[in-house]
């Protein structure tokens, strides 16, 4: 009898592995769901599903709506240009008004999801629950969003109209990930929109600061790749986010947990952990701290200047009487990897700088070291096994050099560097991510040598002109012929409202 009974748990225990292999994918997105759930202590009654509207179709925004989709929330994803959703389109049913096409996810997220697809910025506002997210590179912000305003107001305006008086309409619009003060030109275009509205329909209504809240963050809630039309790798979910939510109000204090709708439209910090998981840490400092709190431009930075010759193919040599030229090509580099000492000491001399300015400022911001372990799950320091040398300390920080080689070796979690000069580390994240840096800098008489000498280094390489390319502080008028840098004041009062009122933009 003893040993039947050790033979039927030896049969239960290998189909349990076998039911455990079939269904991996199944209990990793439970895992998570639950992970995530348990974790919200102090979101109570956790808000139902919601339609959420995505803009872009590339890597990010195909990660986030990953993310959306295994905490139970409906992304729609709308292509700009129409070139990110084909695949999606030809392989999508309709329902009703709506088409309806599936991601694959690998990865971080397992799981193949629902995506409604939508065909314009018309059809993405009006057909979700006022909850848009901006996930494209930041050198298409300005055009995106000057589509969006008007029909955001449109849509709000409606709605403002049909509702019962005493309910409460919030917009709101994350910015994943925020740069060059974008939420602030966004305001202004609602603004714009607004009046131009109220004026040809003899209309009148709340303020925009009244019924729009945009809510940015430092950096996105996931990395990946874009395998293919219709599929992603998500490469990692970060563990921290930081944001800011303008105009700021006692909501966006992270222990109000107002329960209604629209109370957590109101709410930065509950909408976002509701949405994506509780990952989201409130900055102090408004649209300064996360404007500083955004590493990727400077780590971008210091890792082409390091690494150029690897991004950047030779040409073929002058032909040599009949023989054929060779055929020049990159070979394929691992980022992590190539992030030798000299390269990580570069990145860290960059880091202090923008802290300096943040401390000038009295803001907290994350560091670099902070950055790659919140991010790529890599811990902040190793054990010393030579006690000799240090007296009493059982461990030391990691380098940011050893801090990627362990993320290549041990974690995984390495990714291939940029294999064309024409990389979004350089044209993106040059004129959009750096350039702010350097004028805060000036302005507080704490100069980013580094950060302006690797503008001008790249613009000689690249013979352009950086500092002069980012259309989003063109537009608020801090950079071009006319520029007029607001004074420190000035600065600290947009940072919370999102506006600079000495030039009512």
């Amino acid at each position: 009898m003893k040993w039947m009974f050790i033979l039927w748990m030896i049969r239960l225990c290998s189909g349990f592995q076998i039911f455990s292999s079939s269904y991996q994918s199944r209990w990793r997105i439970r895992s998570l769901r639950l992970n995530e759930s348990n974790a919200i202590d102090n979101l109570r009654n956790p808000i139902p599903s919601l339609k959420v509207g995505i803009v872009g179709a590339g890597s990010v925004a195909f990660g986030t709506a990953s993310l959306l989709s295994s905490l139970s929330h409906d992304p729609m994803i709308w292509s700009p240009s129409g070139a990110g959703t084909i695949d999606l389109l030809a392989s999508s049913q309709a329902s009703g008004d709506t088409l309806i096409s599936k991601i694959h996810s690998t990865g971080a997220l397992e799981h193949t999801f629902d995506v409604r697809v939508a065909s314009s910025a018309e059809q993405l506002v009006v057909s979700n629950d006022n909850v848009l997210v901006l996930a494209l590179p930041v050198n298409g912000h300005k055009q995106v969003m000057e589509a969006l305003a008007p029909e955001i107001v449109r849509h709000v305006m409606k709605q403002e109209r049909e509702s019962a008086e005493d309910l409460k309409l919030i917009m709101h619009i994350i910015i994943s990930s925020h740069a060059s003060l974008g939420a602030v030109y966004l305001m202004n275009l609602l603004k714009e929109e607004q009046r131009k509205l109220l004026s040809s329909n003899n209309m009148s209504a709340p303020k925009v600061l009244d019924w729009v809240r945009i809510t940015c963050w430092g950096t996105t809630a996931v990395t990946a790749r874009k395998l293919s039309g219709s599929s992603v790798k998500v490469l990692t979910v970060r563990q921290a986010v930081d944001f800011c939510t303008v105009p700021a109000s006692p909501l966006d204090d992270p222990t109000n947990t107002g329960d209604n709708l629209g109370g957590i439209l109101s709410n930065g910090y509950r909408l976002c952990n509701s949405l994506f998981g509780p990952r989201f840490k409130y900055r102090k400092g408004g649209l300064l701290a996360i404007s500083l709190s955004n590493l990727n431009p400077q780590n971008h930075l210091g890792i082409v200047l390091g690494n150029m010759s690897r991004m950047d193919p030779p040409p073929p040599p002058p032909p040599i009487d009949s023989e054929t030229p060779p055929i020049m090509q990159i070979e394929p580099w691992y980022q992590g990897k190539c992030i030798t000492p000299r390269v990580g000491r570069l990145m860290e001399a960059l880091d202090r700088e923008r802290i300096d300015i943040a401390n000038e400022l009295d803001i907290a911001v994350r560091t670099i070291y902070q950055h790659f372990s919140w991010s790529f799950h890599v811990p902040l320091e190793t054990p010393i096994t030579d006690y000799s040398s240090v007296s009493g300390a059982k461990t030391r920080p990691l380098t940011v050099s050893e801090m990627n080689q362990q993320m290549h070796y041990y974690n995984g979690n390495d990714v291939l560097g940029p294999s064309d000069p024409e990389s979004r580390y350089v044209l993106e994240d040059v004129p959009y991510g750096l350039v702010l840096t350097v004028i805060l800098g000036r302005l507080l008489n704490k100069p980013a040598v580094l950060h302006e000498s690797g503008i001008m280094i790249l613009s000689a390489m690249y013979g352009r002109d950086f500092m002069s390319e980012n259309e989003l502080l063109k537009g608020l008028g801090l950079i071009g012929n006319s520029s007029q840098i607001p004074s420190l004041d000035d600065w600290r009062e947009m940072a919370y409202t999102g506006s600079f009122s000495y030039r009512g933009v």
